[in-house]
């Protein structure tokens, strides 16, 4: 494993560590905190087709338990949420993960220590630095997509030597 991607990975298990990313799902009250009306709109609603099941004579007892279970369910869903785990792995790969766990290589900043972690070290290349250097000055800061950009986007587009072909 190169330098820069262990820098890369010890900064991911820090960000992982510091925000509880476990991709374990947990109770979380906040929504219904801050969505309250959203909240009281669904019970509401949930009343206004109780009200339309009740005279219908083909919607029963057991109608009435299964929906009233859905609504509960549904609610009960709203207020789980899943940290999914930030992997050096994912950083650039656009497939079915990217609905999970989101393009956060874009918009998460690298820390200060790890800008100056790549700086300082010497086997990373003086032109990578450069450019890390010019991205801080227009952006004001780095993001982990930039980084992985500069140092593994040429490794990947440049296709490997000509085989000879045998005739």
């Amino acid at each position: 494993m190169d330098t820069i991607k262990n820098i890369l990975v010890a900064e991911i298990e820090q960000i992982n560590r510091r925000e509880g990313r476990d991709g374990k799902p947990r109770f979380n009250s906040e929504f219904a905190r801050t969505h309250r009306w959203l909240c009281f709109a669904m019970f509401a609603g949930y009343f206004a087709v109780i009200a339309v099941m009740y005279p219908v004579p083909y919607m029963g007892l057991y109608s009435f338990l299964g929906f009233t279970a859905f609504v509960l369910f549904m609610f009960a869903m709203l207020l789980i949420e899943i940290k999914p785990v930030y992997r050096f792995e994912d950083i650039g790969v656009l497939d079915l993960r990217v609905c999970y766990n989101g393009e956060w290589y874009f918009t998460r900043a690298l820390s200060p220590q790890a800008i100056q972690a790549l700086l300082n070290e010497p086997t990373v290349n003086s032109v990578l630095k450069t450019r890390m250097q010019e991205i801080i000055a227009n952006k004001g800061e780095i993001d982990f997509y930039d980084v992985y950009d500069l140092a593994y986007a040429k490794r990947l587009a440049t296709p490997s030597a000509p085989q000879a072909v045998l005739s």
